[in-house]
């Protein structure tokens, strides 16, 4: 009898601290989280029609389409911007979504852009190439089309990161959840090159990948506007000569192409003062001033003629 009420309080209790803790979490928000497609030649995305607020303060938005944005996209929104990249882009997937490049940019057009983001974590502009080939309507409706360019961006696709970076499933139970964070983060120590943190591999470009991204810019249409940036890492400003070498054949790409190419290391407001104690992200005013350059040369095209979803199109 002893035995047995000892084993059932034992139960009980297990089961009461269970449940509190699930409790617990749920309440303090720690079940809304983004997830991902794993898998293809894009290798990971944000999954589509997915919403949330993590932790009660960040709000997180991936429309139809996989884009960073509250909307989902419409063949009849102008004008526009696709605007694709990495995390400088969309931030980690559960960052606050009034702070992203995206969002910030459409504040510096006050609003007269749609904006979409096509981005995640630790993409390459291999992967972006990728989602393209998959979504080619996208790129051929876009008035204003926006590419970020980092070192290492023409290396190759960048495998998925791992659940801990980009969940590719959500457990019911919360508990469960944080404990494979807590253990991927862990392991994140032995494999480096599987965190998105980190900016693709550096290196100059692979020659196949770089021809490859010269004949993505040409099919790019000829009414969109093309803007493409350099964004150097903390390492890259110390040393502008090897990072002007490397950035050498994209930039050739760009002028080539006609487009607008601007290198974040020669912008005046860019300095040490816009990173994250990462020396690779941006800080918020590092993002703000990204989308005042940004928005400052989508201006030096035109002013926009606007036109909503069910209005005739205003796509030049």
């Amino acid at each position: 009898m002893g035995l047995r009420w000892t084993a059932a309080v034992a139960i009980a209790g297990t089961a009461l601290i269970f449940a509190a803790s699930e409790a617990g979490l749920r309440l303090e928000g720690a079940g809304a989280y983004p997830v991902c497609d794993v898998g293809g030649e894009i290798k990971y995305i944000p999954s589509a029609n997915q919403h949330g607020i993590g932790r009660n303060r960040n709000e997180w938005h991936f429309n139809d389409r996989h884009m960073a944005s509250r909307s989902n996209w419409s063949a009849e929104a102008h004008p526009n911007i696709v605007i694709t990249g990495n995390s400088i882009v969309v931030g980690s997937l559960e960052s606050n979504f009034d702070g992203l490049l995206g969002a910030q940019l459409a504040k510096q057009l006050k609003d007269h852009y749609a904006v979409w983001p096509v981005a995640a974590p630790g993409w390459s502009n291999v992967n972006e190439m990728a989602y393209f080939d998959r979504n080619g309507d996208v790129l051929r409706n876009a008035d204003v089309v926006v590419i970020e360019f980092m070192e290492g961006g023409m290396s190759g696709p960048d495998p998925w990161p791992g659940y801990n970076f980009c969940p590719s499933w959500r457990p019911w139970s919360r508990i469960a959840h944080t404990l494979l964070r807590a253990w991927y983060s862990g392991a994140a120590f032995f494999a480096p090159r599987n965190n998105p943190s980190s900016p693709p591999a550096m290196g100059m470009p692979d020659e196949n990948q770089l021809e490859r991204f010269k004949e993505f810019v040409n099919g790019i249409p000829k009414a969109s506007k093309l803007i493409m940036f350099f964004y150097p890492t903390i390492a890259n400003l110390r040393d502008r000569a090897a990072w002007r070498r490397t950035i050498a054949p994209v930039m050739e790409i760009c002028r080539g192409a006609g487009a607008k190419c601007i290198d974040f290391a020669e912008v005046p407001d860019w300095n040490e003062e816009a990173y994250l104690a990462d020396g690779v992200h941006q800080t918020a005013r590092g993002t703000k001033t990204l989308a005042s350059v940004l928005a400052n040369a989508i201006n030096e095209y035109s002013e926009p003629k606007i036109s909503r979803p069910g209005e005739p199109s205003a796509q030049p």
